[in-house]
């Protein structure tokens, strides 16, 4: 892996902070209705991306159709794994509106129910991110063969001749994914692995289910805990990422990747009815997050590529695909350098401002 070195202005104001996007700021509608019920979106939108999962994953015979199965069930997965713990309880008291509304009741009383309709929903939460962590991970080995393929495919089309690209193509699959198994084998490996993860997805639906029970319903949303939660996110992968890109630190890098997608996808359910600094953190989360992915395939690519040196050992075709593989990663790097800027120039006074605004906290 290769270190980020390029100097990056992290002070310079994009365009894009102008503009009519700047003036949308507000969650209240111009008539001082009430904010977005952003609750009820992301449980709605927790339960389309189970359901999304597992739907992806049908009838998925043909090898290119499994790929893009696969690819879409784990993209679904991964917003679950974003949206449902926003949608947990994160305090065991009530808030303050409920204090003040039962001041005179028995506050013991209304103490043990809240934090029984807390618990309710937090464990059907729970059993949601277990069971939909064993499908991620049952369709983890599809995903890390079919990201090589891709990287593959993306390095044969540095070629200029449509020959030289097949020749690289199909010694490279041939190297370093055909010669693992059979396609044989690997077919029946990939229609069990899917049967197992369709498992996990139908008891996470059976999970998500619970939330409709009265007690977890009567837990309610707490607008507190998930604004907090996305607000922590940011300032973690702000500093991640600037000690990173510093270090050229791979395992920061990593964790980079995560909390940006996680940013991403947690504020998916919301499409354009955000403030403009909302919309801006989730496209450059969105990017950073696609930048680190591709430049990460492309590491994994090289050192799988040991074994295509060791058999291609004084070919000219194996110095034409290091030639190719080290211009692909300085430009990933570029996009990378590029992708992060942009994040660390967001104005982390105003983010974090409009995420609490987006839900309603003070």
């Amino acid at each position: 892996m290769h270190g980020y070195s390029r100097p990056v202005d992290f002070t310079a104001k994009p365009s894009e902070e102008g503009g009519v996007d700047g003036a949308r700021a507000a969650t209240r509608p111009a008539d001082g209705g009430a904010p977005l019920d952003a609750g009820a979106r992301l449980v709605s939108a927790l339960r389309a991306a189970v359901l999304l999962a597992d739907a992806s994953l049908e009838s998925v015979d043909a090898p290119a159709a499994r790929r893009e199965a696969v690819r879409s069930a784990r993209r679904e997965l991964k917003a679950v794994r974003a949206i449902a713990p926003l949608c947990r309880c994160g305090r065991e008291e009530p808030d303050a509106a409920h204090d003040r509304a039962h001041a005179h009741a028995a506050d013991d009383r209304t103490r043990r129910e809240h934090r029984e309709h807390g618990d309710a929903r937090n464990d059907a939460i729970d059993g949601v991110l277990e069971f939909s962590a064993k499908a991620n991970q049952v369709l983890g080995t599809l995903r890390d063969r079919d990201a090589l393929t891709r990287s593959i495919q993306r390095l044969s089309e540095r070629f200029a001749n449509h020959e030289a690209r097949r020749v690289v193509r199909t010694v490279l699959l041939a190297t370093l994914i055909l010669g693992e198994s059979d396609k044989r084998d690997e077919a029946a490996f990939a229609a069990a692995s899917i049967e197992r993860a369709r498992r996990s997805l139908r008891a996470a639906r059976a999970a998500l289910s619970a939330m409709d029970d009265p007690r977890a319903l009567g837990a309610g949303f707490d607008a507190g805990h998930a604004s907090s939660l996305l607000v922590r996110s940011f300032n973690g992968c702000r500093g991640e990422l600037e000690v990173a890109l510093r270090d050229g630190d791979l395992a920061r890098l990593h964790e980079c990747r995560k909390k940006a997608s996680f940013l991403a996808l947690a504020l998916r359910p919301f499409e354009d009815e955000v403030p403009a600094p909302v919309r801006r953190l989730r496209s450059r989360a969105k990017r950073l997050a696609s930048a680190l992915g591709e430049d990460r395939d492309l590491a994994l690519l090289d050192v799988e590529m040991r074994v295509a040196r060791a058999q291609l050992a004084g070919s000219p075709l194996a110095s034409a695909i290091d030639g190719a593989l080290r211009l692909a990663r300085l430009e990933a790097g570029a996009r990378v350098e590029d992708a992060a800027g942009d994040f660390l120039r967001l104005g982390g006074g105003r983010v974090k401002r409009a995420i609490r605004g987006l839900f309603g906290v003070a």
